[in-house]
């Protein structure tokens, strides 16, 4: 086999000083050529199309080893990929995926009924109007920016003759992931043959993803102005999005071309174009088999398998100390840390890496560099705690009454929130039957003073108003202020009455209520 090998090798032009088998490879001691990148691209696909050396393929690396130059020829079986759709199943399943996503996306931004329902993450999917409205929204420009990302890379490794597949999109249920999706790779089945194709298939996937990432972002912001869904006073404890200096920079641009007249909610397509950025982000980390990673070990060589460990290590930094000014730790990161040293820190070198570079490439690398700096966000996903808040907190909350008995208890209602300015509040209570329910404010604790303000001081209106018509009691409570009530409850004289519960409901300005819960049993019955 090694002198037919040999043969093949003298017929391409190569001079073969030495040769032997060290039980895994042919070994072939070679003069280096004028052009080693050109020669050795050539007796590769020659090698590739080769049918007189058994069934098994065969697959040429290049070594410097001293001052020998050694040609190796690795044989490898050969695979039948069978031609089946699973890359057809997988792209349909993951617009599925990411269209239930959107949907779920959409709803919360157009304020739908069907999320105050039970199950309404799985009604949506029968929603017709909503779930067509996540797939445009959502779904097809967040596949755009991932098929583009993919499709760079397949062009590049079909450009530099690399036997490569389809994309395989990795579908994800959105309760597991919000995005509907993991990504999506394509299998490269043999050695990446030199830096260059290294370099350019690894590039190639995240700029193309960022070309389409920044149109579709652009038009999020004009759709988000067009829409103009205000944001709401208080939504509650929410979830935020974090930034990167990139989505920033569009922003800025979007602000110039079409500046924004009031405070709006992100539409869905920002948000599939902020996903675009983030992607981007985690494929150019410089570690393993990303993106990255490829770039790195075409710039730097074996050096590169050093960032590997320093990026670990800085994502494990991010998870417990986030960056400091930037953002909050961000749990997530721990898991990409462990996804990396999992799937492997160490990048095989390409087949050939002796040959430069080239100027051009080395800039597209730094580039990269670049983006990588530009489109990370440090901290993803972090909560932000509603700046409204309030706390209730009463003596008792059981009552046993007979019938014409009355009973109190002491109430304190505390504006514990941070927003400032006053919060208007209404209290009421729940209707019982035979039962009547009255409310007494004793005092108001004002943040800023020293002493309480009680029912006689001229200020006491300022802060409390009783609606005896409706039966309400309103208040006006800055950050930090709380109020002293008392709540009567009376059972009428002869009456019955069944064993209940009732509430007291504070209503905030933003409509959100806050409720305490009280019972009330019938001694009679006891």
């Amino acid at each position: 086999m090694s002198k037919s090998i040999q043969k093949f090798i003298e017929s391409l032009n190569w001079s073969v000083l030495d040769s032997k088998w060290d039980g895994n490879a042919h070994l072939f001691f070679v003069e280096e050529p004028e052009n080693v990148e050109e020669k050795f691209e050539e007796l590769r696909l020659s090698l590739k199309v080769a049918t007189t050396f058994g069934t098994g393929r065969l697959f040429p690396m290049l070594r410097r080893s001293g001052n020998e130059l050694i040609l190796v020829i690795l044989p490898q079986p050969s695979f039948d990929y069978y031609d089946n759709r699973i890359n057809l199943y997988l792209l349909l399943a993951t617009f599925f995926t990411t269209t239930w996503a959107g949907s779920m996306w959409w709803a919360s931004y157009d304020d739908s009924s069907i999320i105050e329902m039970s199950w309404w993450w799985l009604r949506i999917l029968v929603s017709p109007q909503i779930f067509f409205m996540g797939f445009l929204t959502f779904s097809l420009p967040l596949m755009l920016i991932l098929g583009a990302h993919e499709m760079g890379h397949y062009y590049y490794a079909k450009k530099h003759n690399l036997d490569a597949s389809l994309p395989f999109f990795l579908p994800m249920p959105p309760m597991i992931f919000p995005f509907g999706t993991m990504g999506a790779f394509i299998s490269i089945r043999e050695p990446i043959p030199n830096r260059k194709a290294l370099l350019d298939v690894g590039a190639s996937g995240p700029i193309a993803g960022l070309l389409v990432a920044i149109p579709v972002t652009l038009l999020g912001f004009w759709l988000t102005e067009v829409n103009a869904v205000s944001v709401p006073v208080d939504s509650g404890d929410s979830l935020f999005l974090g930034s990167s200096f990139f989505f920033e920079l569009l922003f800025s641009i979007s602000e110039n071309l079409n500046p924004s007249t009031g405070d709006y909610l992100s539409h869905p397509v920002v948000l599939a174009g902020w996903t675009g950025f983030f992607v981007t982000a985690l494929n150019l980390m410089p570690a393993g088999q990303l993106d990255g990673g490829h770039i790195a070990r075409s710039l730097l060589g074996p050096k590169a398998n050093v960032l590997s460990f320093v990026v670990i290590i800085l994502l494990v930094f991010m998870t417990f100390y986030g960056i400091p000014g930037f953002g909050p730790p961000y749990m997530g990161w721990a898991i990409y840390a462990l996804l990396i040293y999992f799937l492997g820190t160490y990048h095989p070198p390409p087949s050939e890496e002796i040959s430069s570079l080239g100027s051009s490439r080395v800039i597209v690398g730094l580039i990269t560099a670049l983006i990588l700096f530009t489109t990370f966000t440090p901290s993803p996903i972090f909560t932000v705690d509603s700046p409204f808040s309030l706390d209730i907190d009463s003596e008792d909350k059981d009552f046993y009454h007979n019938s014409g008995e009355t009973n109190s208890t002491t109430i304190q209602i505390l504006n514990n929130g941070q927003e400032e300015g006053w919060e208007n509040l209404s209290i009421s209570l729940d209707d019982v039957d035979n039962v009547t329910f009255s409310i007494t404010v004793n005092f108001v604790n004002i943040s800023t003073e020293t002493a309480g303000i009680n029912k006689t001081s001229d200020d006491f209106k300022r802060y409390v108003f009783y609606d005896y018509e409706n039966n309400n009691t309103y208040l006006n409570l800055s950050s930090g202020d709380s109020v002293n009530l008392t709540l009567t409850i009376k059972t009428l004289d002869n009456s019955t009455f069944e064993d209940t519960s009732f509430a007291l409901k504070v209503k905030s300005r933003t409509e959100d209520v806050y409720t305490s819960t009280f019972h009330l049993y019938n001694r009679d019955k006891q």
